[in-house]
């Protein structure tokens, strides 16, 4: 099962967030919300996999070690490339970029323009190691880092960390969502019928046949 909308469920919601904040902040808005939407996904997944518990871990490794490790990699650069897109400047040198970064030249209300600002540069500051990995290894082969030169180590990264990330995007969209439409999206709560937490179930059920 794909987790998709449809093309009507797709304009019905896009179409809804242009009446709320007008025009252009509503196509920047959504296209950013689902963005987000899709980052909460993939993590959910990894968390389902990779951070729940012991149990689960050897579950995975018994079963196939090797492809479950390069799935957890995977999903763990994947998850800091889209962080790092999401907090990347609105333009480089003469290309656009769709980030938080866009949304605040489209407010005209100066107050709530200025409060943005200061959200998405808590969620610019926040992003700091995702944006490290990223340029040092994952989008780049920095050739001091992968040739084991005496430069400066990369900063660790928790899951912890990951969930602050995540929780400074939010909260740049989610004080919009309340400014225009008096709601807040719980990004975090994507419930799933056919995910990661469904393969480990029918894991288990395998193994003790």
């Amino acid at each position: 099962m794909v987790v998709e909308l449809n093309i009507r469920e797709f304009d019905v919601i896009r179409n809804d967030y242009v009446s709320s904040m007008g025009k252009e902040l509503g196509l920047h808005f959504f296209a950013l919300h689902r963005k987000l939407g899709e980052l909460h996904i993939v993590w959910q997944q990894y968390r389902q996999l990779f951070g729940s518990d012991d149990d689960t871990i050897e579950l995975l490794n018994r079963t196939a070690g090797l492809f479950f490790k390069i799935v957890q990699d995977e999903l763990w650069d994947s998850v800091l490339l889209s962080i790092s897109r999401m907090t990347d400047p609105a333009k480089s040198q003469s290309n656009k970029n769709l980030t938080i970064f866009s949304l605040p030249p489209l407010i005209d209300d100066q107050a709530l323009k200025i409060e943005i600002e200061g959200l998405c540069e808590a969620a610019f500051v926040s992003a700091k190691f995702a944006r490290e990995h990223r340029n040092k290894r994952v989008a780049h082969q920095d050739a001091g880092h992968l040739m084991n030169e005496p430069v400066r180590p990369l900063s660790g990264i928790s899951r912890a960390h990951i969930e602050e990330m995540l929780s400074a995007l939010r909260n740049v969209l989610n004080r919009l969502e309340l400014h225009f439409r008096g709601s807040e999206v719980f990004y975090q709560n994507f419930v799933d019928v056919s995910g990661a937490r469904v393969l480990v179930a029918k894991l288990r059920r395998m193994e003790s046949q």
